[in-house]
């Protein structure tokens, strides 16, 4: 199954994109949560605050079907 994985900021860096500047697209086998797919991509799941399918809020234990793009977004921070 093929997922696409958006991400902005620094998220993005650690994301790695490959498909345009912000993503990167992910195979798995199997059904797995967005919780493993990070960690099986070396992305800790501490740096998502929230994530987002089809313009609604999921959280990390969601299972994206195959084509679905997840868009990740970093903890707010300020300076």
């Amino acid at each position: 199954m093929i997922i696409y994985l958006k991400a902005g900021g620094q998220l993005r860096a650690m994301l790695k994109p490959d498909v345009d500047h912000y993503t990167r697209r992910i195979e798995i086998e199997g059904e797995k949560t967005i919780r493993e797919i990070l960690k099986d991509i070396s992305l800790d799941p501490a740096f998502v605050a929230l994530v987002y399918v089809d313009g609604k809020m999921i959280d990390l234990s969601f299972k994206p079907s195959h084509g679905q793009t997840i868009t990740l977004q970093p903890p707010v921070s300020g300076g």
